[in-house]
């Protein structure tokens, strides 16, 4: 064997042809391998995306069918008609009341039959005094209709042997004269309740189901914080006959904490409009729609895929697979992971996870902000997925449509490949080994130290050796490679310096946001900025500091000075421009866009006067400083060639110079300024001052001058 080293290149190059070999089965069976996989990834999100892109359509289709449904009911006469009736009716039972028994039953039945089911769905303790009703109408309301509509849905098959109401007055001849109607149309519809509101009160003046929302108000009853609530405070305030709004699917606890949504329409009388109809649409349709009707396998979602909503508030608005095929293994899945114990108990309570399971995956982040696109993420279970997200958005609300599948399963077939094409390289291997292992074992190993070494280099590293002691033809290849790592690693060296020298300076003449356009070729690095906030502080009395003699002494002060300043920049999040003579120019909101730039630059204000404060309390001298802030648009860019500075342009800059040249140590601000920090500070104003091409601007003055 020791014999072999005495070989020369040519004889081993022979040898070398063997690892080629093994080398091209292995290159072949990977590409192989990435092609399926690729092929295999497309396909499934491609069939993804068409399940979503279906599924999202159909959503759509519905939800704008509720939508229709609606606007046509409550410009019919039985919601017309049923408003201004029930509204009457309503009215004149200001006096109506309860006697002592009656109202005693109303209430055993909220301890006895709502408040078990409440907390059979909802947990928690919940009280009587919460739900019942305070004024006496509608408990009167509650105790004739509710009452006897809960014994009929109790009473399974005696619903028509059971009376309806034993009301007489004005309301209850309304009732019994729209009733039926109501009900048809919530059977032809589909619709779990049909409720109508008083639009001035807010007051639920008709419910077919009669539930505990039944004649209460939504404004200031307990159900005020309700999707339903919020839904109908906003429509009463709009006055457009075509307008509606869709509540989001939420556990409404009137319906024992059950998830419920609400679909809901201005009804109108001519051009006033006098009520608003609200139509509770059955969750099991859209349910149904994500779900398939639970049949996943034939929609082509294999064992484990699955397609559902999301909310923007990140819960689940549809069911979850899992949960429905295996609701035990799937609860106790939840109770390992890092979700709250109570949310699992709630899971479980409900047997849904209808608003009840958050999903906090960068798919349904990515949904609901309104941006589509596939991925692989890890889903709310923790197993990976491919997954398709989208929005589906119909005006008033919008939810994310998510559709996806375990990897495991997609990629199945990719491992049994994978399985076969090792079988058979293993096979050819271990041939095409036994013929080279001698050979390889000297030849092999320099040639993979020299291309494991090359390619440490080409990915960036520096400082690469090949240790070879051998006299041939590698052994000189080595230390000729050698000899160039070390002359890379030095010109790499030299290079980093002067890159770093470069960017330290640039970074100290010009904005971060300047310096990354001149290293992406814009030179001028000019560019627009719509809001930010630009601050122009005069130095007044720096004439002063110098005097004969004392010219040195005078631009060290100045030169501290300009340098507490650029620290105050560092500790407020603002940018320095420049700072020529007496003036200095700061800008925040440029290279780093910042939503609380305006009081960033107010404070970094109120620093300069404190650092002047400082700055006269250790030297003795007179100084002091006058700031101007304001918000706006700008145009920055770099001026000059050779010798080069940053500035800006622009009305913003102008007027917030002359805020500066006025007179005194203060903090002067323009009315944007103002407006966006009037709640965090105090301000004296408004003064009009006068701006050349600007007319008069509203100016206000910080009161706490100075004062950090």
């Amino acid at each position: 064997m020791l014999g072999l080293e005495r070989l020369a290149v040519q004889s081993r190059l022979i040898v070398l042809l063997l690892a080629v070999s093994l080398g091209s089965i292995l290159s072949i069976g990977w590409i192989g391998y990435r092609s399926a996989r690729d092929s295999i990834t497309y396909a499934v999100q491609q069939q993804l995306q068409s399940v979503r892109h279906s599924k999202t359509t159909a959503l759509v289709d519905m939800l704008k069918g509720l939508r229709d449904q609606v606007l046509s009911i409550s410009d019919g006469r039985m919601a017309t008609d049923g408003i201004a009736g029930f509204r009457r009716g309503f009215a004149g039972l200001e006096d109506a009341s309860l006697e002592p028994q009656q109202d005693e039953e109303l209430r055993r039945w909220y301890a006895e039959e709502f408040i078990p089911e409440l907390k059979s769905h909802l947990g928690g303790s919940p009280m009587v005094e919460q739900y019942l009703p305070a004024e006496p109408r509608q408990r009167y309301l509650q105790y004739h209709y509710l009452l006897p509509e809960q014994r009929r849905v109790g009473a399974e098959g005696e619903r028509a042997s059971l009376p309806e109401s034993t009301d007489d007055s004005e309301y209850g001849i309304v009732h019994q004269a729209v009733r039926d109607r109501m009900e048809r149309a919530a059977t032809l519809f589909g619709y779990e309740d049909i409720l109508l509101i008083d639009d001035d009160t807010l007051e639920i003046v008709y419910s077919l189901k009669k539930r505990p929302d039944f004649a209460t108000n939504l404004k200031t009853g307990p159900y005020a914080g309700t999707n339903l609530a919020r839904a109908a405070v906003l429509l009463a305030h709009a006055r457009d006959k075509d307008a509606f709004r869709i509540a989001d699917i939420e556990a409404y606890v009137p319906d024992a904490g059950l998830p419920v949504g609400f679909v809901l329409s201005p009804i109108f009388n001519g051009p006033e409009m006098i009520g608003i109809l609200a139509l509770e649409f059955p969750v099991d349709r859209i349910v149904g729609i994500t779900t398939g009707r639970f049949e996943w396998e034939r929609e082509g979602m294999g064992k484990t895929g699955e397609c559902y909503l999301v909310g923007p508030d990140l819960l689940m608005r549809s069911r979850s697979r899992f949960m429905v095929e295996d609701r035990e293994g799937f609860i106790a899945s939840l109770r390992r992971s890092s979700l709250p114990s109570t949310t699992v108990d709630q899971i479980e309570r409900q047997g849904n996870v209808i608003n009840q399971l958050p999903v906090r995956t960068p798919a349904a982040e990515d949904a609901i902000r309104g941006r589509e696109g596939l991925a692989i993420i890890t889903d709310y279970r923790g197993v990976p997925v491919l997954s398709s997200y989208g929005p589906l958005d119909l005006d008033s609300i919008r939810w994310g449509v998510i559709a996806e599948m375990d990897v495991d399963e997609a990629y199945a077939p990719i491992r049994a490949y994978a399985r076969q094409a090792l079988l058979a390289a293993t096979g050819l291997s271990l041939g095409t080994a036994l013929l080279a292992l001698v050979a390889s074992w000297l030849l092999v190993r320099p040639l993979r130290q020299l291309t494991d070494a090359a390619r440490r280099i080409g990915a960036g590293e520096v400082g690469v050796r090949v240790d070879l002691d051998s006299r041939d033809e590698f052994g000189e290849l080595a230390r000729t490679f050698n000899q160039m790592s070390e002359s890379l690693r030095e010109q790499r060296r030299e290079l980093e310096d002067k890159a770093r020298e470069n960017q330290e300076l640039l970074l100290n003449i010009l904005p971060a946001a300047a310096v990354a356009q001149r290293l992406d070729g814009d030179e001028k690095a000019t560019r627009q900025f719509a809001d930010v906030t630009v601050l122009v502080a005069e130095f007044v009395g720096l004439d002063s500091v110098s005097g004969p003699g004392s010219e040195r002494a005078a631009m060290d002060f100045v030169s501290d000075l300009i340098a507490a300043c650029d620290e105050a920049t560092e500790r407020c999040g603002v940018e320095k421009v420049r700072a020529v003579g007496s003036a200095y120019l700061a800008v925040c909101g440029l290279s780093l866009p910042r939503p609380d730039h305006a009081a960033r630059t107010v404070q970094f204000g109120r620093d300069l006067c404190r650092i002047v404060a400082q700055f006269n309390s250790l030297h003795g001298t007179a100084l002091s400083v006058s700031v101007g802030v304001n918000s706006g648009p700008v145009v920055g860019g770099v001026v000059g060639r050779q010798k080069f500075l940053y500035d800006l342009w622009g009305d913003t800059v102008a007027i917030a110079s002359r805020l500066a040249a006025q007179n005194g140590q203060a903090v002067v601000v323009t009315e944007p300024v103002h407006d966006r920090l009037v709640d965090l500070y105090a301000f004296e104003g408004p003064v009009d001052i006068e701006v050349r091409g600007n007319g008069t601007v509203k100016t206000w003055t910080l009161q706490d001058r100075g004062t950090p």
